[in-house]
């Protein structure tokens, strides 16, 4: 819930039985598919494009681009000896944001992150609950944080070299888990503000009288309301003419960014050469936001806007109708 930080869902699959615990933990830690492991918490996945949301929101708020800024975005850019891709390596020319974000245009936003470079970058990503273990009220060894990591597992910071242009199309060695992603979502959301995700609300006692309660808590002023609302508008496109038409639902507007992180020869995935990590983060109603959410989907060949955007929209509408 953007305007409180109340979680309302935190769903991991596969599931397992809480009951199989005590007799099967070793069973169950042996499974292949790791059943408890809490990905929405714990699963650390590279967020693709989705973190455009994030390089955009710093691009405007810093004041280096405004929503008309044309950047020139070619097929394809030689970045530190690699060439940096759009799909099918299309040359879009000058466009603005709108456009980047709607068709999800690679050269258009590593460009971007270069000329913000590493310091506002990584300003607005600790802004946005980035490099920090997230302030939710769950164990701690329960909860893992998202940032650019090092080899040995350290978070890397704006000191240290990253390769920028991907960075800030949500690759390099970015690693985010769902809970971030969907902060992410909310802070936009809040026309700006994040506020700490929290489970619980109160405390009864076997009487039935509330004998503690958690109020709602800021965790930061990640970007202006003006940004925030500038951003909305970009994508409300993406959901309605970009890549994330599928998480459309009938007379609600939504707000929403896809992402699809390629993750070839990725064991927990047995090892395939064309498994993606899809995502699709987003809000609703765009006007007046009730739910922000991320979905995630590891070991698949489709893209987020195939297979998470639907997350999305069934989820969302669950909750907005009231189930």
């Amino acid at each position: 819930e953007p305007s409180s930080g109340r979680v309302k869902v935190l769903a991991s699959n596969p599931p397992y039985d809480p009951n199989r615990v005590p007799e099967h933990l070793e069973e169950l830690n042996r499974d292949p598919t790791s059943p408890l492991l809490d990905r929405a918490t714990q699963g650390q996945y590279p967020p693709g494009s989705t973190f455009k949301v994030v390089t955009a929101a710093a691009g405007l708020d810093s004041g280096a681009i405004t929503p008309e800024t044309t950047i020139d975005a070619p097929g394809s850019l030689e970045v530190e000896g690699t060439p940096l891709q759009n799909d099918f390596n299309e040359d879009f020319g000058p466009i603005a944001l709108d456009t980047a974000l709607t068709s999800s245009v690679n050269t258009w936003f590593g460009q971007l992150g270069q000329q913000l470079g590493n310091d506002t970058l990584f300003k607005y990503m600790e802004r946005f609950g980035f490099n920090a273990t997230p302030a939710i009220d769950l164990p701690e060894d329960q909860v893992e944080p998202s940032g650019v990591f090092a080899e040995d597992g350290e978070l890397l910071n704006a000191s240290d070299p990253v390769d920028l242009a991907r960075l800030a199309i949500g690759q390099e060695r970015l690693l985010a888990t769902p809970l971030q992603m969907a902060q992410v979502a909310a802070a936009v959301a809040n026309g700006g503000k994040l506020m700490k995700p929290q489970i619980w609300k109160r405390v009864v006692d076997p009487d039935g009288r509330t004998v503690e309660t958690m109020d709602p808590s800021v965790y930061s002023e990640a970007i202006s309301e003006e940004t925030a609302a500038e951003l909305t508008t970009a994508m409300e496109g993406v959901v309605t003419e970009g890549t994330g038409t599928n998480a459309a639902i009938p007379g609600v507007a939504v707000a929403g960014k896809t992402g699809t992180a390629e993750t070839p020869g990725n064991e927990a995935c047995g090892g395939g050469e064309n498994e993606n990590q899809a995502w699709f983060i987003g809000f609703a109603p765009a006007d007046d936001p009730q739910i922000a959410i991320a979905a995630s989907v590891e070991c698949t060949e489709q893209f987020g806007g195939d297979v998470a955007a639907p997350i999305f929209r069934t989820v969302a509408e669950s909750i907005l109708n009231g189930e």
